[in-house]
């Protein structure tokens, strides 16, 4: 609906601007639908979108940007609503928080210096920063400290998506556990060094530590193994009064496998 005419149309020198239309940055149409005949104008996209009170030298210069419109990486949109992108000239946490998943989604630099995030997409929910902020706020809260981490791999192991069912705020220490360093490994399995002719298991927490040697790579993976997933269970315990029930459960059930 149409908002009600400005002020200043019984001035002699009042121009009636509504009716014309103009090409954004972004290569959208939008009209102009009311104005004051001055430099104030409502303007409406072509998808329904409206913006109040634009200076009409700067709708000229196609300077009117559609929130509804994926500017984030080609997928993500501000939108409409309460939450912001930044406060008192700072990006807030919940903006950072979904422009990085955009971006490890939907980057082709960072693909390339990470390929295993090729596969990885944001829901359709989220791809819209308004539901994202809801979701943010409503988890965040029970936190409020920087060093904790969004996560997408703990609750469903492998999970490619980032979701509200498959996300969670985990600190970092927890975060850590679950790095995946693939490209960095080589021939052998997760928490095997080859030394000499042997195979040497090693750390499983965040100080490396050596646990034996053994004759073959599956013999010291096996042995990791162990280690890894009685740690993760520690510090399952050790943090089990902050982190969501489904973490501490999921950490418990969590097991390595010697493909990954």
């Amino acid at each position: 609906m149409v908002a009600q005419h400005l002020k200043g149309k019984d001035n002699p020198q009042f121009v009636n601007r509504v009716g014309e239309t103009f090409v954004n940055k972004q290569g959208e149409k939008f009209t102009i639908i009311d104005c004051d005949g001055f430099s104030k104008c409502h303007i409406k996209f072509e998808d329904g979108t409206i913006l109040y009170n634009r200076v009409y030298s700067k709708l000229k210069e196609g300077k009117a940007k559609n929130p509804n419109f994926p500017t984030v990486y080609g997928v993500g949109i501000i939108g409409q609503g309460k939450h912001k992108c930044g406060s008192e000239g700072k990006v807030l946490k919940k903006y950072s928080c979904w422009n990085s998943i955009l971006f490890r989604s939907y980057s082709e630099k960072h693909h390339i210096k990470y390929p295993t995030y090729k596969d990885v997409t944001v829901c359709e929910e989220w791809k819209y920063f308004q539901n994202f902020g809801d979701w943010f706020e409503e988890n965040w809260k029970l936190y409020m400290d920087n060093t904790w981490h969004l996560d997408k791999d703990i609750l469903i192991k492998g999970n490619k998506i980032y979701s509200p069912e498959t996300c969670c705020f985990v600190p970092r220490e927890i975060n850590g556990l679950f790095t995946n360093n693939s490209v960095k490994r080589g021939l052998y399995p997760i928490g095997v060094v080859k030394e000499g002719n042997k195979f040497r298991a090693q750390s499983c927490s965040n100080k490396r530590r050596y646990i034996g040697t053994f004759d073959t790579p599956k013999e010291a993976f096996e042995v990791y193994k162990t280690a890894k997933e009685q740690y993760i269970k520690e510090v399952a315990d050790k943090w089990k009064d902050l982190i969501d029930p489904r973490v501490y459960e999921a950490m418990y059930n969590y097991k390595i496998e010697i493909t990954d």
